[in-house]
């Protein structure tokens, strides 16, 4: 039946269709709306394909691949040339050749040019042909002594690797003018780090070739301490007090800088800066001192001197250290041999101090590793050292160059430059120790033999605040700002209790443990006040802090070594049984106090003078700490070397070798506290030695962090404002004058 009945059907059914009608008309609209989607999506099929245009493609090679240019000496100035080849089909529009700096960003020293060859900065190459640019330093007026950089081509072509026509190549470039010393000049940086490494392949080859006389490696790391010490004297003298950001190479000099591991961006990138140069002089310094201190070890020399060389090599790397991986690295290279040689080597308890130090330690690692890999990974378009462009790097001056703030980023709902800014802190803070992550420090100190307490107190502290200045205050100054306050206060808070705990203290090196954890608080208030003379008087504070703790730890040692006691209310009328021990006792007293004359007078003033005008009630809590450690440096050398001396000591079995007498400070005592007592007094009546190192670098970091204000007092005139490319996003400080109220 071909038709349906309408007989007996619904009202609502007359007009009923042929069955399958209504879903063949829904799947005839699905296909005519799927050719329409095919058809815009699809090329026209009668269309005949479009011939690919024939294209340039450029590339840069170099002499050395995978190195930078090396300009070479002519005359007075240097050149150095590379070549553009065009590996493609088509012709190659050169559009730009370019030195990549400029008066804002001064990424190179000035006088460097680039050049085409037949002149000008733009050509056009044919397929298969090559032009050659010419880069040329003019050093006449120059102030850097070496040069790092990258030349710029923009073209019109496609590069190998590159996402789209049109993106830029670059290509580095590297002479050095040379500063005397030859290859020792020019690597000094480095051989201040590796050579104590010849005194870990010494032991290890005397272990292998069961060599017995222990004692000569005691010589060997003093002799190795001894050549850094004159190395580092020679660094002294030629680092240029009056180099800025404005003379290129970012402010630093010395530098040293290649592809370490290409794989994950990371640079062997080392150099010095008004910020660093006083804390590897002091890394020098100390590390000499404690070799000299390390004769009072008897046991296991081997691994002791293993341990303390590879510890003076991670030391020195983190001041150097211009590369965020290359930091950490030399930050655990650290970890591994203090552990030991406060776990093998310390007193009664120093399996537990070892451990508590590791654990803290290497959580504040962790966090600071968080922040690392954030920056990595959102570090923007740059090259390495060799031109090479890459969208991630660890370098710290291409990664302070990035607006982070601007950026917007949030972790967990929060702005990244704070969160990261406080993982940053809290590394550095549990070094300085700041108050509460400070409970390591003093069960180390009293475990650590003389010498490993010498170093912790005298450098491995400072680079808390020196992380917190290269690190924090660099790469995130807007975050810096947003914290100031809160970093002040916590340094009075160390100032205050570390005072007050070491006033309660019997044993004398706990005593002196918890005045560092009281000074070290100054150097925080110095930092949250972010005024020239408070990012001076940190760099002043680590200085001289490093050299008076390091004496008062070698006098405890002194005491110890005698009669195996640190408790205070044991002794009493030492003066007339040391009486030159007793001088150089009271003297590092008066140093540590801040009396004037002595060095540690000047860190402190200057954080008074720094930080009055922002945090007044701050700075009048702080000055109380003063009053309090002159009451436990007193009362401590009142219980110890005035009154009636105990006529127990007589029968003590310590002193039976010596007729029942204290022995008076040996010549090898008196040779490792002499310089560091000569240097405290030097620097008391004439920081200028100090101030002159550090001028530059404390107003090169003020121009990052802080505001032009009332708060930014007694500049001088006439210093060069050396402005950077961050300077106009942070609003930062130009033309402020070096610390003149502090000399």
């Amino acid at each position: 039946m071909s038709n349906l009945s309408f007989v007996n059907m619904p009202r609502g059914f007359a007009l009923a269709r042929p069955a399958g009608a209504t879903s063949m008309k829904l799947l005839f609209s699905l296909l005519a709306a799927l050719f329409v989607v095919l058809g815009a999506a699809l090329p026209a099929r009668a269309q005949a394909p479009r011939a690919a245009e024939p294209r340039g493609q450029i590339a840069l090679r170099a002499e050395a691949p995978g190195a930078p240019v090396e300009l070479a000496a002519s005359g007075p100035d240097y050149a150095g040339s590379f070549t553009i080849e065009n590996r493609g089909d088509g012709p190659l529009k050169v559009t730009r050749v370019i030195v990549r700096s400029s008066p804002e960003d001064p990424r190179v020293p000035p006088g460097v040019s680039a050049e085409l060859e037949g002149g000008g900065i733009a050509a056009t190459i044919a397929p298969g042909a090559s032009r050659k640019v010419t880069v040329r330093w003019k050093t006449a007026g120059a102030r850097a002594r070496e040069l790092y950089g990258h030349v710029v081509v923009e073209s019109d072509a496609v590069a190998d690797g590159a996402a789209a026509p049109g993106q830029a190549l670059a290509m580095g470039i590297h002479a050095e003018r040379g500063r005397g010393l030859g290859f020792v000049g020019d690597h000094i940086l480095s051989i201040l780090t590796f050579l104590p490494l010849l005194g870990v392949v010494a032991v290890f080859l005397a272990h292998v070739l069961r060599y017995r006389d222990d004692r000569k490696l005691r010589l060997l790391t003093v002799v190795l301490m001894g050549v850094n010490l004159v190395l580092a004297g020679w660094l002294y003298a030629q680092f240029d007090r009056g180099f800025s950001r404005a003379d290129g190479n970012d402010g630093y000099q010395f530098i040293e800088h290649g592809v370490w591991i290409r794989s994950l961006n990371v640079e062997y990138f080392v150099g010095v800066d008004g910020v660093s140069i006083s804390m590897v002089l002091l890394t020098a310094l100390i590390s000499f001192v404690g070799a000299l201190a390390s004769y009072s070890i008897q046991e296991q020399l081997k691994g002791y001197f293993a341990m303390y060389n590879l510890l003076v090599t991670g030391m020195y790397g983190v001041f150097i250290a211009l590369d965020l991986f290359l930091f950490f690295v030399f930050w655990e290279v650290m970890l591994l041999p203090m552990y030991f040689l406060i776990g093998i080597w310390g007193g009664p308890r120093r399996e537990y101090a070892a451990i508590k130090f590791f654990l803290y330690t290497l959580a504040g690692s962790v966090f600071m590793l968080l922040a690392f890999i954030w920056f990595y990974l959102n570090a923007g378009h740059t090259y390495l050292v060799d031109g090479q462009a890459t969208e991630r790097i660890f370098s710290i001056p291409e990664l302070s160059r990035v607006a982070w703030t601007a950026q917007g980023l949030e972790i967990l709902g929060i702005a990244a430059v704070k969160v990261v800014w406080i993982w940053l802190f809290l590394g550095f803070a549990i070094k300085i120790p700041m108050f509460p992550f400070h409970t390591w420090l003093p069960d180390a100190h009293v475990e650590a033999p003389t010498a490993i307490s010498v170093i912790l107190a005298g450098v491995l502290l400072k680079m808390g605040t020196y992380g917190i200045l290269r690190i924090n205050f660099s790469l995130l100054p807007e975050a810096t700002q947003w914290a100031a306050p809160a970093m002040a206060a916590f340094g009075v808070v160390n100032i205050l209790y570390g005072a007050f705990c070491a006033m309660a203290q019997s044993d004398l090196k706990k005593l002196v443990a918890y005045s560092s954890v009281s000074h070290m608080g100054f150097t925080l208030l110095a930092l949250g006040a972010m005024t020239p003379q408070g990012i001076q008087a940190c760099l002043v504070q680590m200085f001289n802090h490093g050299l008076i703790t390091a004496m008062l730890f070698t006098l405890v040692g002194v005491i110890y070594d005698r009669v195996h006691t640190r408790d205070i209310d044991r002794f009493g009328g030492l003066a007339s049984e040391m009486p030159l021990y007793t001088a150089l006792v009271g003297f590092a007293f008066m140093a540590s106090l801040g009396l004037p004359g002595l060095s540690g007078f000047w860190g402190e003033a200057m954080t008074f003078i720094g930080a009055f005008p922002r945090y007044r009630a701050l700075t009048i809590l702080a000055a109380i700490g003063v009053i309090l450690t002159a009451a436990y440096h007193l009362w401590a050398l009142q219980r110890m070397f005035l009154g009636t001396f105990r006529a127990s000591w007589r029968q003590s079995k310590y002193l039976e070798p010596f007729g029942g007498k204290f022995p008076e400070i040996n010549r090898r005592e008196l040779a490792s506290i002499a310089p560091l007592a000569a240097l405290v007094l030097l620097l008391g009546f004439w920081p200028r030695p100090l101030l002159s190192l550090t001028d530059r670098g404390a107003l090169e970091v003020h121009r990052l962090v802080d505001r032009p204000g009332q708060f930014q007092i007694a500049g001088a005139p006439g210093v060069d404002s050396g402005t950077s490319a961050r300077a106009p996003e942070q609003g930062a400080a130009a033309g402020q004058g070096a610390l003149a109220s502090a000399r």
